[in-house]
């Protein structure tokens, strides 16, 4: 045996150690076995996005053909031309543009003085109250839809990209809340106690202090609470009656009609409408990966 061979033997585990799972009469590395596992999870949450693009990219012919194909034959950008082409799209993706950032700019301006008050100056009933704005959470969008409606079309609100942004509000905040008071809550203690040594009051620790710091935070929070905003479709369909202020999702829905759904222009619409989400999120992906491991590695 040589030399090598008796050094790649020593560093190798033994089957009975912990690095080595048995399924039958067989043992694989724990490495090897989470690797496939991940491999396999990855191709389960990608697949449905891959036959979206696909479909978008086959002609009629190809979306209706039986047994289907995963992969287009002849590939085609018609169905994108059709969509690119309907400036009723276009408005769709604006109104989803607007209520989303609208709702999610005004969630962050209140929700991160709230989420530091929960963290850093408690009382009594913080914990309830705390509670209370969460538990809107914990409602399906469909239960909050009706009492919506009745409420906005006393206020004149319906059918109002105004109205989505208002409806928006109690959908993000709580979910800004939510998670910027827990990275609030680790900040070192000794930093809002030097920001008062200094003389800063509570405003100008939170801006000078707080957010510089909490920047990964914050713009987790965001993202999360955009796509919240950004994907939602029962309340939009609820509130809007015309393509001047219907949402991106209620118009790729409006591809089901009466008589045919129209696979190839609904599934270039998705994709359109998943463009600036993935664009986004590789963009931040360093600061969102920093802002979810916040606190991991504490003490």
């Amino acid at each position: 045996m040589t030399t090598d061979s008796i050094t790649r033997a020593r560093r190798a585990p033994a089957r009975g150690s912990s690095e080595w799972l048995r399924f039958g009469p067989r043992a694989v590395s724990r490495p090897v076995a989470f690797t496939v596992v991940a491999l396999a999870g990855a191709f389960l949450l990608l697949m449905p996005v891959i036959w979206i693009v696909s479909t978008s990219l086959k002609p009629d012919g190809e979306v209706y053909a039986i047994p289907p194909t995963l992969l287009p034959q002849n590939p085609t950008l018609e169905h994108f031309v059709s969509v690119l082409g309907d400036e009723t799209v276009l408005r769709f993706f604006g109104n989803s543009l607007v209520a989303s950032a609208g709702a999610t700019a005004i969630s962050l301006l209140m929700g991160i003085p709230a989420a530091l008050g929960f963290a850093r100056f408690r009382f009594r009933a913080s914990g309830m109250l705390l509670g209370a704005i969460l538990v809107t959470r914990m409602f399906p969008p469909v239960a909050l839809a009706l009492p919506f409606f009745l409420q906005f079309r006393q206020l004149g609100l319906i059918n109002s990209p105004v109205g989505l942004v208002i409806a928006y509000i109690p959908i993000v905040l709580p979910l800004v809340i939510w998670m910027l008071e827990g990275f609030f809550r680790d900040l070192p203690e000794e930093l809002l106690e030097a920001s008062r040594l200094d003389g800063l009051g509570t405003l100008g620790t939170l801006l000078r202090i707080v957010l510089p710091i909490a920047k990964p935070g914050v713009a987790v929070a965001a993202l999360f609470g955009f796509l919240a905003a950004w994907n939602e479709f029962i309340i939009a369909l609820s509130l809007t009656r015309t393509p001047d202020a219907q949402t991106m999702p209620v118009g790729i829905a409006g591809y089901i009609t009466q008589f045919q759904t129209l696979w190839g222009d609904m599934t270039a619409a998705s994709v359109i409408y998943l463009v600036p989400v993935l664009i986004v999120t590789v963009v931040t992906q360093r600061g969102i990966i920093s802002g979810l491991t916040a606190g991991a590695t504490k003490g």
